[in-house]
């Protein structure tokens, strides 16, 4: 009964996210590739809303040094890649290139991690794995929701509009290889992935 109540009341608890969910793109990239002619590229973005106050700053300096240690050396082509960028609405994406997908999502599970370790994650919005089609180079996007522990496909297209049909057509691609989120009305487009 309390908690019918706290759910009218909205006083329910935040779902926890479940980290581990990520660790299943690299098996689902296997059917990706077979079944839908997807390809990663190689490039990941965790995307988080930096909060304002000295918590934050002293997090951040933490998670400088932990970037730091991605980021080997420029010179080794296999080492990954960091970079930051900030967009327009004031999202921090923090980017990462390296050619192997399990490499990618581990390290895009380890960002995740600090930040949540540090009691950041209402901060945590998403991560994005980017892909290509090897038959007409279309990109599509993998979106991890942080809160809700699932993916989603995003196909942007030119003029702010998507290919809802084929991001249907991923999920049914995926079938039980990926945590799919089910209610569609979650499904956002994000305009301005740096990946």
């Amino acid at each position: 009964m309390v908690k019918f109540f706290d759910t009218i009341l909205g006083k329910t608890k935040p779902i926890k996210a479940n980290l581990d969910q990520l660790f299943a793109l690299p098996s689902a990239a296997i059917t990706l590739e077979v079944s839908a002619n997807l390809k990663s590229t190689g490039r990941a973005a965790v995307c988080f809303k930096p909060a304002s106050g000295s918590a934050f700053a002293n997090t951040s300096v933490e998670f400088e040094e932990i970037l730091k240690t991605l980021h080997k050396d420029d010179a080794d082509p296999n080492a990954t890649h960091v970079t930051q960028e900030t967009d327009s609405f004031g999202y921090r994406w923090v980017v990462l290139s390296d050619d192997g997908l399990e490499e990618l999502v581990t390290e895009t599970h380890m960002i995740n991690r600090s930040l949540e370790d540090h009691g950041f994650s209402p901060q945590l919005l998403c991560s994005v794995f980017s892909f290509v089609d090897t038959t007409d180079q279309t990109k599509v996007y993998w979106i991890y929701l942080y809160k809700q522990g699932t993916f989603y496909p995003f196909v942007p297209q030119a003029n702010e509009r998507r290919d809802n049909e084929r991001e249907l057509s991923l999920k049914s691609v995926v079938g039980q290889d990926l945590p799919v989120e089910p209610d569609l009305s979650r499904w956002f487009p994000i305009w301005e992935i740096p990946v």
